[in-house]
């Protein structure tokens, strides 16, 4: 047993109560009361960690991350801070090689001063000698040198709207050509950064993440990731709650994962499948999500889509006959409507009232779309820390109208759609903190535009913690054991420098995060 003391426990429960203390027991929350009460009742307790009248809310679950991503990501060059294709290039020429590659990840062509896409001429510049391939930020689009397409065997007679040979841009599921010839990491070195990054993670108060891992090794080996979380696992070191939405391509790929998964492996509380994960479309930055009509900035163009509608039906039916619920990826209001026709086609089978079936994402919207959503229980898998970025450019990308309906946290939610908030990192960082900026204030993380941009979304900050908690847990279908300081659930929270319900809006960003806890041990402390 161990009492957590002299506190400021917000439960983020149904009749929002605080607390003093809160006592432990076998990783799940015994009971929650005043200090008195508390040490009362468990007199004998072990432990009694005094929090010296510090803030308590429940731990933080990113609903939308690349977990392995992110770990991987951390081994390449960052090119994130570039400025411009010059620094990029004199930055490459002196990184070092991976198995003979350079290999990098971050750029984003609206940070630069030349405001245009790198291609392969500036790659050649780094080298025609050595292959180069460097993802750009949002993951959706890679560019790469002449040696490179040359050693994936991409030629410019290949028929795809994914492939711009002239300029060495590849997106969605063509990246696969890039991707799949660099070498992949060995099981002990994957198990190592993972343990690094939920150190990282720790540190922003995120004890549990819904993670689109299965596809984030460049051979796409599957096995090899859940054998590393389920060895560390097993090992005890997997102290971050890992529930994966498992992400496919087609039914063959979903059987042969069941095969090998569910015939050694069972769902825990500390490692799970949750979710079938589908990818439809990209993101607006990239101009790679699907849009009912053309982008505004290069007409005749509608996005990108790795299925058909016929195809997807198939796949979303079948996923809900194995049982599972899914996630999909839908950024643009045309991949949302297909995503959402394909869950039409299954609302009347057995079990879909028990179903809690997300999109990701979800940029381009209107209230139309909303009441699909109601209607058929989809709830939506936000990134708030999106905002930073995509209120400069999305004007431009689709025009003042359908900018209009970007990121509408607020009309969702009061129009009864379910969400529940990550960060997509490591696209634009994890930071938590960041996040509830950007959902309160919908300003960048500079302060920009004063007032707040589409201030009508704005959300309350109880309602953006809310979203991190309770919210998310409810989008993996674990609200029951997770999300709230109550008792029975689990033991995970965090402590916070200063009351973020009592704090300056404009300085919620600068919060910082004092202890994680974890089964009600304590995993990170500053």
């Amino acid at each position: 047993m161990r009492i957590f003391k002299n506190a400021k426990i917000y439960s983020m429960d149904k009749d929002d109560s605080i607390y003093e203390a809160l006592a432990v027991e076998n990783g799940r929350i015994a009971f929650a009361g005043t200090n008195e009460e508390v040490l009362k009742k468990y007199a004998d307790a072990e432990e009694i960690i005094d929090l010296e009248g510090r803030t308590v809310i429940p731990g933080f679950n990113d609903s939308c991350v690349n977990f392995v991503g992110f770990a991987r990501f951390n081994t390449m060059l960052n090119l994130s801070k570039c400025e411009s294709i010059r620094e990029v290039i004199e930055l490459a020429k002196n990184a070092e090689k991976y198995e003979g590659w350079v290999i990098g990840w971050g750029w984003n062509q609206d940070y630069f001063e030349e405001k245009r896409m790198l291609n392969k001429n500036d790659l050649d510049k780094i080298s025609s000698e050595y292959p180069v391939a460097f993802r750009r930020i949002c993951g959706e689009m890679i560019v790469a040198n002449s040696k490179a397409l040359e050693l994936c065997g991409v030629t410019e007679d290949m028929k795809s709207d994914s492939i711009d040979f002239e300029n060495g841009l590849i997106s969605s599921k063509d990246m696969i050509l890039i991707l799949s010839k660099i070498k992949s990491l060995e099981i002990d070195t994957l198990k190592s950064i993972i343990l690094d990054t939920q150190e990282q993670f720790f540190k922003m108060g995120i004890t549990s993440v819904q993670t689109d891992d299965l596809r984030s090794l460049p051979d796409f080996d599957y096995r090899k990731i859940i054998d590393a979380y389920q060895k560390l696992n097993r090992e005890k070191k997997l102290k971050i709650r890992v529930c994966e939405q498992a992400q496919f391509i087609n039914k063959k790929d979903i059987d042969d994962f069941r095969d090998y998964y569910y015939y050694q492996y069972i769902n825990d509380e500390r490692f799970k499948v949750a979710r079938i994960k589908v990818i439809i479309d990209g993101g607006i930055g990239s101009r790679t999500a699907l849009l009912r009509d053309d982008y505004n900035d290069a007409k005749g163009f509608k996005g990108v889509t790795q299925y058909k509608q016929e195809e997807l039906d198939e796949l979303v039916e079948y996923a809900n006959s194995l049982d599972y619920s899914l996630a999909i990826q839908a950024t643009g209001d045309g991949a949302i409507d297909m995503a959402l026709n394909s869950i039409e086609k299954i609302k009347d089978t057995k079990d879909f009232k028990y179903r809690r079936n997300g999109l990701v994402h979800c940029q381009i919207t209107d209230k139309q779309l909303f009441e699909r959503m109601k209607q058929l229980n989809v709830g939506i898998y936000y990134q708030p820390i999106f905002l930073h970025y995509d209120m400069h450019i999305v004007e431009d990308r689709v025009g003042h109208e359908k900018a209009s309906t970007s990121y509408a946290f607020k009309t969702a939610m009061d129009m009864g759609v379910k969400i529940g908030f990550g960060s997509a990192g490591p696209v634009d960082g994890i930071s938590v903190m960041e996040g509830i900026h950007c959902a309160v204030n919908r300003e960048d993380l500079n302060g920009w535009p004063e007032g707040g941009w589409m201030p009508q979304e704005k959300l309350t900050v109880k309602e953006a913690v809310y979203l991190y908690t309770m919210g998310s847990a409810y989008m993996s279908s674990e609200d029951n054991i997770k999300g709230s300081i109550e008792e029975d659930k689990l033991a995970d929270f965090i402590v916070l420098d200063r009351d973020i319900f009592e704090a300056d809006v404009k300085d919620i960003k600068n919060i910082k995060v004092l202890k994680t806890i974890i089964d009600g041990d304590i995993v990170y402390s500053a």
